[in-house]
């Protein structure tokens, strides 16, 4: 412009009546040293809201400042003095209240000689190339919320992680800056929306504490969103937790099922027409007015965000609901992809455990082969040792009868009670041999116990002892081969009994259940009581028993402990402090079932 403003005697040298300037895209005009317009082109009046330039003569550059306010007055007089003054981008309205963006030049208007004898401007209207400048700049501002949200997203995996960022992206005023985001999923069994996350203040005093301290933070909103367990804890749980126990039913008439029927957004306000169930709407969230768009991925409805501007009261305009839409349409596919990991990690811990169960199963045909192998050889060894022992049993008895054993009688005593122990060994081992042919099933433990119990008590020397019974009031099971662990109770009470003086009793007790939810151990303890003396004396019995016991003893303790461990049990000896020892047999137990 500075072309313009070269000394001149009079507006005819400027020849502005002519071509090009009166005709050109850019308004021009002239005032004199008050302000009033001296001259204007077409695209000048135009401008500034004139039929033509015929009627804009006479008009104030004072009252073009009244329209545009874009500090003309407060210049004016310094242009006379001979400065220059530039306004760009400047939005305004002009003498008939249309809307425009100028850019605006002014200048002092020289004479002949130098001097300054008014105002010479140019107005330029960009309002179009502004506001695709606008639009360019909102699109570019939305590619990078989109992005950095995205980017947030690809590391999330867990449903509430993906569900936490996209509300962050919603509510931070780095993203589309809503004061706060509800995000409700559907229940696709009942039909009903159910609330699940939330971020925002519920009042203006938690949005001040809250604003101020993440606007001193200077975060960017990728920073926000990495780090959105922090925001999560300066949002305010109070407004997560009020949609916690909400449920929307699809069924009844509401906006949220409009939204779902349509497939897109809506604004609406409280106040106008509406169902009572979308009444409830507006009254549970305390709100006014509500965007709501719903998340729909391959025509499978999966929620809804909705999200208003309660503190601030700013309108929610069609730009910021588009824009909220993108966000569903992202928030889509990033629920459907969480929900697959989820499925994956599911269906990964399902195989675990199969594996397992065939590890496990593997083992147990294993213990099995092993058991019946051991059953077949013990079977046959006892069976060829049985007859060599009767024949020696039956010749010293026969020779301790007939009178004739002389000075050989202590001798022959001798050899039948050892050959009467021999037999009672060969009998526990094919006792268990027999066990052992029996399939396993499910089997009822305190009924067990007592069968135990009573056979002892009922079918040996031992039943004056002072051995008691204490059966659980809980329902347990096991499963596994009755006669093996019937067998295995009988040898334990019978280690018990041999080494109890008339001083000591022991009691027997079961233990433990299996719930609804975990399988635990069923229990069986044997503990002693009475004077100190006689359980010490028990304790040494036991750790003779489990120490370095042999013979009969031995042999029946390597019987009933493989048993048990074929059985996936286990057993041992414990010592209380100030107490007598405890026996106990460990077994897994079976999960009961509803009707038990």
């Amino acid at each position: 412009m500075s072309n313009l403003y070269a000394p001149l005697s009079s507006l005819d040298r400027l020849n502005l009546g002519n071509e090009p300037l009166h005709d050109s895209s850019f308004g021009i005009f002239v005032t004199d040293e008050s302000g009033l317009l001296q001259y204007l082109n077409e695209e000048a009046a135009r401008i500034l809201g004139f039929k033509n330039a015929n009627d804009a003569l006479e008009y104030s550059l004072h009252d073009f400042e009244m329209n545009t306010n874009c500090g003309l007055s407060d210049v004016f007089d310094n242009i006379i003095a001979g400065e220059n003054f530039k306004k760009t981008e400047h939005r305004c309205t002009n003498r008939l209240g249309h809307y425009a963006v100028l850019n605006i030049s002014l200048g002092p208007f020289r004479d002949d000689g130098g001097g300054i004898s008014g105002v010479m401007g140019t107005i330029w209207d960009v309002t179009e190339s502004y506001q695709r400048k606008v639009k360019l700049e909102e699109a570019d501002y939305v590619m990078s919320v989109i992005s950095q949200v995205s980017e947030a997203l690809a590391s999330a995996a867990e449903l509430n992680d993906v569900l936490r960022i996209i509300l962050t992206g919603v509510t931070a005023n780095q993203g589309l800056g809503f004061n706060r985001a509800f995000l409700l999923l559907i229940n696709e069994e009942e039909n009903i929306l159910e609330g699940k996350i939330a971020i925002g203040p519920n009042n203006s005093e938690e949005a001040h504490e809250i604003w101020s301290n993440l606007a001193g933070q200077h975060r960017t909103l990728l920073e926000l969103l990495d780090d959105y367990r922090e925001t999560e804890k300066n949002s305010g749980f109070s407004t997560s937790s009020r949609i916690e126990d909400w449920k929307i039913d699809l069924n009844k008439p509401n906006y949220i099922a409009e939204v779902f029927e349509s497939g897109s957004g809506i604004i609406v306000n409280d106040g106008v027409e509406t169902s009572s169930e979308s009444s409830k709407i507006f009254d549970y969230l305390q709100t006014e007015s509500l965007a709501i768009v719903p998340i729909i991925s391959k025509g499978r409805k999966l929620g809804i965000i909705a999200a208003d501007n309660k503190i601030t009261g700013k309108k929610i305009t069609q730009t910021r609901l588009d824009l909220l839409q993108i966000f569903a349409n992202n928030s889509a596919v990033a629920i459907e992809h969480s929900r697959l990991y989820d499925k994956v990690l599911e269906r990964a811990k399902e195989l675990e455990e199969i594996n397992c169960q065939l590890a496990n199963s593997q083992e147990q045909i294993i213990r099995a082969e092993k058991m019946s192998v051991i059953g077949e050889l013990t079977s046959s060894i006892a069976h060829e040792l049985r007859n060599p022992l009767m024949v020696i049993g039956g010749f010293a008895n026969l020779m301790i009868s007939s009178g004739d054993a002389g000075d050989n009688a202590e001798y022959l005593n001798i050899i039948l009670s050892e050959t009467q122990r021999s037999e009672s060994v060969l009998h526990q081992v094919l006792d268990f041999s027999r066990a052992s042919r029996t399939s396993s099933r499910e089997i009822k433990f305190n009924a067990l116990v007592k069968e135990a119990y009573d056979y002892f008590q009922t079918k040996t020397k031992f039943r004056q002892k002072g051995i008691y019974l204490n059966l659980s009031e809980e329902s347990a099971k096991v499963w596994g081969n009755p006669d093996q662990l019937l067998h295995v109770l009988l040898q334990f009470i019978h280690l018990t009994a041999e080494g109890m003086t008339d001083e000591c009793k022991a009691k027997i007790t079961t233990h433990g259940a299996c719930n609804k939810v975990e399988c635990k151990k069923v229990r069986l303890t044997i503990e002693f009581t009475g004077s100190q003396q006689a359980r010490d004396n028990a304790k040494k019995i036991y750790d003779k028993i489990f120490g370095s016991s042999e013979g009969t003893q031995r042999m029946s303790l390597i019987v009933a402990g493989e048993t048990i461990k074929y059985h996936g049990g286990n057993y041992g000896v414990e010592n209380p402090t100030n107490e007598g020892p405890i026996l106990f047999i460990e077994l897994p137990a079976m999960r009961v079932s509803e009707d038990d």
